[in-house]
C-alpha cells in the first residue's frame, strides 16, 4: 500500500510538472514566462505575455488535463482506489506549482487541481467556479478571487454533512479522505497566492492613500 502511494505520488508529480506554459510561451514569443508579466507560469500570464488566446486556452486545457491524467493513471495502475488517485492528484498540483524542470517554480495550481477534482468528485468544480465568480466580483482581482473561492470551498467542505459528500466521491472513497485531500490541495494552492494577495492589498492601500492626499491638498488649496 505504501509503495503504491509513493508511486502514485511520483507519477502525479511528473505529470503535473510538465511546464506547458513555459514551453508554449517560448514557442510563441521566445520569452521566458518566469521573467515576463507577473512571472506566474500559468494560463492567464501566458495569454498576457503572448497576447494569444490560443496559447492561453491551450495552457489552461493542458494544465487541466495534467490533473485529470494523474488521477486516471493512478487509478488504472494501482487498483482504482480513491486514496491512490487522490494522492496522484495532490502530487500533480505540487508538480505544477513547483516544477523540477523550472528550478521548482511554476503556476498557482487552480487548473491542475480542478482537473484532479473533476475525476475525484466532479460536482465540486462547478461550485468552486461559482465561488470564484463571487470572489472576483468582490475584489475585481483574479488572484484574490482564487484565494476567496478556495477558502470558502474549504469551509464548505467542512460544513457540508458527510452524507452529502458521500454522494460526490468517485470510487466510493471515504468522506474523510475527500476532506483531507481537498485540504492539502487548497493549502498548496493558497501558498502560491500569499504574495499576489499581499501585493493587491499594498496597491489598494497605496491608491487609498493617494486619494486621501489629493483630497487633503484640494482642501488646503481650494
Amino acid at each position: 500500500m505504501t509503495l503504491d502511494f509513493l508511486l502514485a505520488a511520483g507519477l502525479g508529480y511528473l505529470l503535473g510538472s510538465l511546464p506547458s506554459a513555459y514551453l508554449l510561451v517560448r514557442w510563441k514569443s521566445r520569452k521566458d514566462i518566469r521573467r515576463s508579466g507577473s512571472g506566474n507560469v500559468g494560463a492567464l500570464n501566458s495569454y498576457l505575455v503572448t497576447r494569444s488566446r490560443f496559447v492561453g486556452a491551450a495552457v489552461l486545457l493542458i494544465d487541466l488535463l495534467k490533473g485529470m491524467a494523474a488521477v486516471v493513471a493512478a487509478n488504472l495502475l494501482f487498483g482504482g482506489g480513491f486514496a491512490e488517485g487522490a494522492m496522484a492528484g495532490i502530487a500533480s498540483v505540487v508538480g505544477h506549482n513547483f516544477s523540477v524542470w523550472l528550478n521548482f517554480k511554476g503556476g498557482r495550481g487552480l487548473a491542475t487541481a480542478a482537473g484532479a477534482v473533476l475525476v475525484l468528485a466532479w460536482p465540486i468544480v462547478p461550485f468552486w467556479m461559482l465561488l470564484w465568480g463571487i470572489g472576483y466580483l468582490l475584489a475585481r482581482n483574479v488572484n484574490v478571487g482564487n484565494a476567496i473561492a478556495t477558502l470558502l470551498l474549504f469551509v464548505a467542505m467542512l460544513a457540508v454533512p458527510s452524507w452529502v459528500l458521500e454522494r460526490l466521491v468517485a470510487e466510493g472513497g471515504p468522506v474523510g479522505d475527500l476532506r483531507f485531500s481537498m485540504a492539502l490541495m487548497f493549502f498548496i494552492i493558497l501558498i502560491k497566492h500569499i504574495e499576489p494577495v499581499r501585493e493587491f492589498f499594498r496597491e489598494r492601500r497605496g491608491a487609498v492613500g493617494s486619494a486621501e492626499a489629493e483630497t487633503e491638498a484640494k482642501r488646503e488649496n481650494p
